[in-house]
């Protein structure tokens, strides 16, 4: 049997166990996949005692993926234009071998909910910490032209200087030019329990646009922000799909194979119907 695990803290909110035990059953793989709590403080010895333990690989989530970057032996050229580490990859003689799917998991995403190509589009993210920094970086690399949103107007600026230093097109926009975006990828924690106002009000967009949020909430597959989009007969979807993208590039790096994502889907869906 092969070994998988996610290390966050805290980490009982994951799914990924759900989809990947999902996936593998799907499949006929023989595998194990669980979730771990890992202090910050504690990850590089949990990294070198789950690689001396035979696991395969883990995911990494909140508060790891940076931590994780000098820890690697070898960095996918994503991860190191991330600059963050969500796959680890144990090989032999307990080296780390980092990728990261976060921005691959968005576009795979887009790309089967919306069928937007990002190439040539014009893109507002909303939100640029980690999640959003991620897709940002992986739009503009893509072809997109990037326009950032954040409350902390010095990360969306810092950001869309490390954009263009690659040679990509950013800049921080205004609130008012959401509406020009063909595209709005709506990275902030609005529509979570804590945030639960919508990050974007229909005012602000118009018909013709695509919504992609990235929140996945519990009950309501609808987030806020796609309610003011739907009023306007936006397409839009949440980020379930980015989730499970994001797990099956990660399977694939792991052992060469393809995930069963309607499986994983599936059990993604169900566990938030009950509030999992």
């Amino acid at each position: 049997m092969r070994r998988f695990a996610v290390l966050g803290h805290p980490i009982n909110h994951s799914f990924s166990p759900v989809m990947h035990t999902a996936s593998f059953r799907s499949i006929g793989f023989d595998g194990e996949y669980t979730r771990l709590d890992v202090p910050p403080e504690m990850l590089g010895d949990a990294l070198r005692a789950l690689s001396a333990e035979g696991f395969s690989g883990v995911n990494l989530t909140i508060p790891h993926k940076q931590l994780a970057l000098p820890m690697m032996d070898a960095l996918t050229p994503e991860a190191q234009r991330l600059g963050a580490v969500n796959t680890v990859r144990f090989e032999e003689g307990g080296k780390l071998s980092g990728h990261n799917t976060d921005g691959p998991g968005f576009l795979a995403a887009a790309k089967a909910t919306l069928g937007l190509d990002p190439a040539g589009r014009r893109v507002a993210v909303v939100g640029c910490g980690g999640a959003g920094r991620a897709v940002a970086i992986t739009l503009a690399h893509a072809g997109a032209q990037v326009g950032l949103i954040d409350i902390d107007r010095d990360r969306a600026e810092a950001l869309a200087d490390e954009i263009r230093a690659s040679g990509r097109d950013a800049a921080v926009i205004g609130r008012e030019r959401i509406r020009e975006a063909d595209l709005i990828a709506q990275c902030s924690p609005s529509g979570l329990a804590i945030f639960p106002e919508p990050a974007v009000r229909a005012e602000e967009m118009r018909p013709g646009q695509a919504l992609y949020d990235i929140v996945i909430p519990p009950g309501d597959p609808v987030t806020p922000t796609m309610k003011e989009a739907r009023t306007l007969g936006i397409p839009c979807a949440n980020g379930v799909r980015m989730l499970v993208e994001q797990g099956a590039l990660s399977f694939t790096y792991w052992t060469g194979l393809e995930a069963d994502r309607a499986a994983m889907i599936r059990a993604v869906e169900e566990g938030l119907a009950r509030h999992e």
